[in-house]
């Protein structure tokens, strides 16, 4: 998405891209096919500016994805997704007890329903450090659910080999779960007391 020429006299006739540039937005249509949709996205995308690094996460906690863009010597630039599809998500946030705090390298899978004819829908994401330059994602890693009202599992694999297992967790809390010698020590929505894990 961010984009924009290394050196800042690229302004001159000599070089084929500006310093300043606008960015490029794609729209998934298939697993291996995308189409340009940058013209319809508004002075957020189209604006040039001399951006570096994107950084993804839901910044106003409302349940889809937010990117806040950097920029070289000027500010950064927030680009607020507010969807109206209604659509239900989750959150989970891992704290590492025995692997590391923030639980980075844990792999997440998720597994939906959303009615019981259907086929069962699995999701796996891994928490990451980093991201692009000078940025970094939201280490809560978010998962779309449709219309499925609940999880119906959420497995965390973590780094140290532990593996735990949460069972029909409800949609749009931010589940906070901590790992500990490979027994579940607490989820529980953001914000709220832990609850001792069973496991």
């Amino acid at each position: 998405m961010s984009n924009g020429h290394v050196y800042p006299k690229s302004t001159a006739p000599t070089f084929d891209a500006p310093y300043s540039q606008h960015k490029y937005l794609y729209r998934q249509l298939t697993q291996r096919q995308f189409e340009e949709v940058t013209a319809q996205a508004g002075p957020g995308i189209n604006d040039s500016v001399p951006a570096r690094g994107t950084a993804f996460g839901d910044f106003d906690n409302d349940g889809d994805i937010d990117v806040v863009i950097n920029c070289v010597n000027s500010l950064p630039q927030l680009l607020r997704c507010d969807s109206t599809t209604g659509r239900n998500w989750i959150k989970v946030r891992t704290v590492g007890t025995k692997s590391n705090r923030t639980g980075i390298g844990a792999r997440i899978t998720i597994t939906t329903q959303s009615s019981p004819a259907a086929k069962p829908f699995v999701q796996i994401e891994e928490v990451r450090s980093g991201g692009s330059y000078y940025s970094q994602n939201d280490l809560r890693i978010h998962f779309g659910l449709d219309r499925a009202a609940k999880a119906d599992s959420v497995e965390i694999r973590w780094p140290s080999g532990a593996t735990d297992k949460l069972n029909r967790s409800r949609s749009q809390p931010s589940v906070c779960h901590s790992g500990k010698a490979g027994r579940s020590s607490g989820h529980w929505p953001m914000g709220t007391t832990p609850v001792t894990g069973k496991e």
